[in-house]
């Protein structure tokens, strides 16, 4: 067993990826393709939410294969987030996505005839990727869930869209979910095999410890010699460290706002209590002037009951209101 940095961190996810080998491993492994060629685009992003989530996100050009076997060039967008309640961040990096005019290539096509040349602007297609810390409900366990663009006609029939068809895959992207506590329920293929290294989506698990022999493959091999040297990088050991403390008193911070809710919570059953015993007390109060009534004044009656005879007169004249 080897002790790595746990790479369910964003310093150490970020230190992975930024490896041109290992980025080109998991985003061909999940996307089920092969990536020609991948970049990191300078635009890292990451947040704690108000209400305390922390996401994450990076973003690729790459080149991959698409269906037919033919060159494609793709924006691929990674978010991470360990809890959940991150839905609306997630669509709002979408949206910026599809609104950035610079996610698009050109084509340079030839007249064979008039030997003139004309350039083509595509809208480039868009792969989102999100690797979440926790589960998505009944229904819904397994580690690896692709959602791809089917379109279907009245009768039911499923339409083919070329890759080339601007409008359709322009306005149109494949998902895909990682779900990382899953990884190592069921490891059935290569890919469940890589994804793995992901199970251990505990904030105190900053260093881990995965088995080098695990999977025999070049790409499971890869993973870990980035790994190996991310966990001896004493730049990363010191921004991992960093990373925690601020992870840590981010779950001090809620834990002591879930004891103050708590305390508050308690407060307001104690004061409603409070309030039902002493609307009891009037009811009471107001029930027994109402009963010596009948044989006494209102004098009389707050002599009895050693209470202002201003209270008992309020009391009989709301009864007869």
């Amino acid at each position: 067993m080897a002790q790595v940095v746990n790479p369910i961190y964003d310093t150490v996810f970020k230190y992975l990826m930024q490896d041109e080998k290992v980025a080109k491993v998991l985003i061909g492994n999940i996307l089920n393709t092969k990536v020609i060629s991948i970049q990191m685009n300078n635009n890292e992003y990451s947040a704690l939410l108000p209400d305390g989530k922390k996401i994450f996100k990076l973003d690729f050009s790459a080149t991959i294969l698409d269906k037919s076997g033919k060159h494609q060039l793709v924006h691929i967008e990674v978010q991470k987030a360990l809890e959940d309640g991150e839905i609306m961040r997630f669509r709002s990096y979408l949206g910026a996505i599809y609104m950035d005019e610079t996610k698009k290539y050109q084509e340079t096509i030839k007249d064979p005839k008039t030997k003139t040349e004309t350039i083509i602007e595509h809208p480039l297609p868009i792969h989102s990727i999100y690797i979440l810390g926790h589960e998505l409900g009944d229904g819904l366990g397994k580690s690896v869930m692709l959602g791809e663009n089917i379109f279907k006609d009245q009768d039911g029939n499923i339409i083919q869209i070329p890759s080339n068809n601007d409008y359709i895959n322009g306005l149109t992207h494949t998902v895909t979910f990682v779900i990382a506590p899953l990884t190592k329920k069921n490891v059935k293929t290569h890919l469940d095999k890589l994804l793995t290294i992901f199970s251990e989506t505990e904030p105190n698990s900053k260093i881990i410890e995965l088995d080098e022999y695990y999977d025999d493959s070049e790409d499971y091999r890869t993973i870990m010699r980035v790994l190996q040297k991310a966990s001896s990088d004493k730049q990363l050991r010191g921004n991992l460290d960093l990373e925690q403390y601020a992870w840590n008193n981010q779950l001090k911070m809620e834990r002591r706002a879930q004891e103050l809710q708590g305390r508050i919570n308690e407060m307001g059953t104690q004061l409603s209590q409070q309030q039902a015993q002493l609307s009891q007390q009037k009811a009471q109060l107001a029930a027994a002037i109402k009963a010596l009534s009948a044989t006494n004044t209102a004098a009389q009656i707050a002599q009895i009951l050693n209470i202002g005879q201003e209270q008992v007169e309020e009391i009989l004249n709301g009864e007869k209101n």
